[in-house]
């Protein structure tokens, strides 16, 4: 008989909301360790095993991460990296290979613009960075569809994502034990990035309802232009 603190594949089923063949296919790619076996084919599973579903499960469908990539933070997870090593898995993770590619001429013109901003707020960064490399790709982005509104507040945009980083740091510290800190920093940047995100088109709403209040509150407005 299985001890209190074990279930069976259809009671994982049923807490993790997951479908037995998913938690089959799971098992199989390595994204969920193996249940205790009790025969040749029945195993029971313990919360640990339930941990891991809805971590993946949250990677997959709150984070939007494939499948490739959910194996890669579930290895550091379960590895034992260091707080540092588990930050670049997570970059790496949430970057992607497009922030790989060598640099182009046009890039040179563009790092010094991006530079000049990581000196200005004296920040110390990898150049060989995948971070690095996805910023010089989104400014070079906006520099040719000609976007020198956003590139001209880049330095303020900097400063929140400053206080974004701090924010971070400052609740890994908060955090227990090694492990469980490379936990947060990992499952912590996969997760609050679509949190984050949600949050700055919530803070866009309330400024366009003040900023554009009169365009709504007056259909006279458009006809004065």
């Amino acid at each position: 008989m299985a001890e209190a603190s074990e279930m069976r594949m259809a009671e994982l089923a049923r807490r993790s909301e997951l479908s037995v063949p998913t938690i089959k296919y799971y098992l199989r790619e390595g994204l969920l360790q193996q249940g205790r076996r009790t025969s040749v084919n029945q195993a029971v599973y313990s919360d640990a095993h339930l941990e891991r579903l809805r971590l993946v499960r949250a990677l997959t469908a709150v984070a939007g991460l494939p499948l490739s990539k959910v194996g890669e933070v579930v290895a550091a997870v379960s590895g034992e990296p260091t707080v540092i090593d588990a930050m670049a898995v997570a970059q790496d993770v949430l970057l992607g290979d497009g922030a790989q590619e060598g640099a182009t001429q046009a890039d040179v013109k563009i790092s010094e613009v991006l530079d000049r901003v990581i000196a200005e707020r004296g920040w110390r960064c990898e150049r060989t960075s995948p971070a690095y490399r996805a910023a010089v790709n989104a400014v070079d982005e906006l520099d040719q569809e000609g976007l020198a509104v956003i590139l001209d507040r880049l330095g303020d945009y900097a400063e929140s994502a400053e206080r974004v980083g701090r924010i971070d740091l400052e609740t890994i510290d908060e955090v227990e034990g090694l492990e469980e800190k490379v936990r947060g920093v990992v499952l912590g940047s996969v997760l609050r990035r679509p949190l984050l995100e949600a949050l700055v088109l919530l803070a866009q709403q309330h400024f366009a309802q003040e900023h554009f209040a009169q365009d709504v509150t007056d259909p006279s407005a458009s006809r004065r232009r």
